[in-house]
C-alpha cells in the first residue's frame, strides 16, 4: 500500500528490500567454503577489539549515507584499529532464500540487516550467532514486547536484534470520508470499523481501499483478531477462523462492487499515485508514504486525515521492522558483536530517528525503551496542528513503546508467503471461494511450513 516497487518487506520496515544478486565477499567472515569454525556459544570479550569486518544493510546506500558514514567513523574512532566496511545491496523478492545462500557458501557479511522472516531461515539453519549468550544482558534495552519474542534459535537462543521500524498509522482522504457520510475527523479506531468505513465508501460509489491487498494482508489479519499459527507455531490455522473469513469476503465484495480497483490484484498499482489523484479513500499505514503525498499531492496532503493503528481490543501496536545479527561463521565474532551493540544502542537508535527528522528521509524509529519513552515525551510536549506528517510522528511515538513482534512473520517466508498471497487474491477477483481459498492456501503453507524441521 505505497510506492509499488517496493517489496512487502520494505513496506512493513522501511527501507530494508528484499535483496538478489550476486553475495558479497566479506572481509572477517569465513572462507568461502564454510568451513571456518563457528564461534562457542559463550560470552565474548568486547574489551579487547581489532580487525575488520563487514557490515551489510538492505536498500539504504544513496539514502542515508550522512548517517551510516558517521555512525561508523564514530565507532572506529572509539575502537582504534578497527575498521567496519559498510555494503549494502538493492531489493528483489526471495531475499530469506538469498541470505541462507549467502550463510551456506561462507559469503554472508559479518553483521547483517535482515528482515523478521530472514532471521527464522538463519536461525533455522543455525547461521546465527547466539548474541544474548555472548553479550549478556544485551537485550535489556529493548522493548520487552518485541526482545522476549526473538528467541529463534535452535535451543531458544536470542539470535538477533531488534533495530528500527516504522509504527503503523491509518491514513485517509477527508473529502472520501464525507462524502460517504462519515466523519472526517474521526478515523477508524478497530480494524473492524476500518472494514466497515470502507464498505460504507465502496457503497457510496468510491474506490475504498488498498492499493495492492497482499502487502499488508497478515498484519490486518493480527488486527482483526485472527489467529493465525498454532500455540506453537507448528501450523498455520487460520482457515477456521472467522475473522480472515470475514476479511476474505469483505475483499471480494468490495472488488466485485468496484471498492478494489482492479489493477492493483491484477497488477501493480501505484497508490501514492492514485491517493495523490484524491480518489482513494485509504493510504498506506507507513507514516513514511505521507511525505510524497506532501511532495507530490499538496492539495489532497492538506486533505489528509491521520489516526492510530487500527487494532481490536486486546491487541498491541504492531513491532514489523528490522533486525541486527551476527554470523556465526564469522572470523571476528568479538568486533561483530559489538558492532551489533553500537548500532542498536540508545544513543545510535535516538539519533537514528533524529536524522529522519532533520533530513525529511523517513519515519524511523528506535526499539530501545529509553529512546522511545525520550521520543514520546518529546512528541508530546510539541503540537502537530494540521500537519499529518507531524501528526502521524506524534502517534508513532506513543504506540512504539506498547510494540510487540508478531511471530507469524517470522514463519511467513518467501514461499509460504506466495501461498498464502496466491490463493487470496484469486478470492478476492471472484473464484474459487473464500473458504476455499483459506483451506487451500493453509494446506500449502503447512507443507512448506514442515519442510525446514524435517
Amino acid at each position: 500500500m505505497s510506492v509499488p516497487s517496493l517489496s512487502r518487506r520494505h513496506l512493513l520496515g522501511l527501507g530494508a528490500v528484499a535483496i538478489t544478486g550476486a553475495a558479497l565477499s566479506a572481509c572477517g567472515s569465513s572462507d568461502k567454503g564454510g568451513s571456518a569454525a563457528s564461534p562457542s556459544a559463550s560470552k565474548l570479550d568486547l574489551n579487547k577489539l581489532s580487525g575488520e569486518i563487514t557490515f551489510q544493510t538492505q536498500g539504504l546506500k544513496g539514502t542515508f549515507d550522512g548517517f551510516f558514514n558517521d555512525l561508523i567513523k564514530k565507532f572506529e574512532a572509539k575502537h582504534s584499529g578497527c575498521t567496519v566496511k559498510w555494503t549494502d545491496l538493492p531489493g528483489a523478492d526471495d531475499f530469506d532464500t538469498t541470505m541462507v545462500t549467502q550463510a551456506s557458501n561462507g559469503t554472508m557479511a559479518d553483521v547483517v540487516n535482515v528482515p523478521s522472516s530472514t532471521i527464522m531461515a538463519l536461525s533455522r539453519a543455525d547461521y546465527l550467532l547466539d548474541i544474548e549468550t555472548a553479550v549478556p544482558g544485551i537485550g535489556d534495552k529493548f522493548v520487552p514486547g518485541v526482545w522476549e519474542k526473538l528467541n529463534l534459535g535452535k535451543n531458544g537462543e536470542h539470535t538477533a536484534l531488534p533495530w528500527y521500524f516504522g509504527p503503523f498509522v491509518v491514513t485517509y482522504n477527508k473529502d472520501i470520508f464525507k462524502a460517504a457520510g462519515l466523519d472526517p475527523d474521526t478515523p477508524p479506531a478497530t480494524m473492524s470499523d476500518y472494514l466497515d468505513y470502507a464498505q460504507k465508501i465502496t457503497a457510496a460509489g468510491k474506490q475504498a481501499v488498498y492499493g495492492n491487498t497482499s502487502w499488508y494482508m497478515l498484519a490486518e489479519w493480527r488486527a482483526l483478531g485472527v489467529k493465525v499459527m498454532n500455540d506453537d507455531f507448528s501450523q498455520f490455522v487460520f482457515a477456521s477462523d472467522p475473522n480472515a473469513l470475514k476479511w476474505v469476503t469483505t475483499m471480494a465484495d468490495m472488488y466485485a462492487k468496484g471498492g478494489i480497483p482492479k489493477d492493483s490484484i491484477t497488477g501493480d498499482l501505484d497508490q501514492s499515485k492514485v491517493f495523490g489523484e484524491g480518489s482513494l479513500a485509504f493510504g498506506t499505514p507507513n507514516a513514511s508514504f505521507l511525505r510524497n503525498i506532501q511532495k507530490n499531492a499538496a492539495q489532497v496532503y492538506g486533505r489528509t486525515g491521520v489516526g492510530a493503528e487500527p487494532l481490536n481490543e486486546g491487541i498491541k501496536p504492531l513491532f514489523s521492522g528490522q533486525y541486527i545479527a551476527v554470523s556465526k561463521k564469522t572470523k571476528n565474532a568479538a568486533l561483530a558483536a559489538a558492532f551489533a551493540q553500537y548500532v542498536t544502542d540508545v544513543e545510535q537508535g535516538r539519533a537514528w530517528a533524529q536524522y529522519g527528522i532533520d533530513t525529511n528521509t523517513a519515519t524511523v524509529f528506535p526499539v530501545t525503551t529509553k529512546a522511545l519513552e525520550e521520543l514520546a515525551a518529546s512528541a508530546s510536549s510539541k503540537s502537530a496542528g494540521n500537519d499529518p506528517f507531524a501528526q502521524a510522528r506524534v502517534i508513532c511515538a506513543k504506540e512504539a513503546t506498547q510494540a510487540e513482534a508478531y511471530m507469524p512473520d517470522f514463519y511467513v517466508t518467501h514461499g509460504v508467503s506466495s501461498a498464502l498471497t496466491d490463493n487470496v487474491n484469486l478470492a478476492i477477483t471472484g473464484d474459487p471461494k473464500p473458504q476455499d481459498a483459506l483451506d487451500k492456501a493453509q494446506a500449502q503453507m503447512n507443507k512448506l511450513l514442515a519442510r525446514p524441521n524435517k
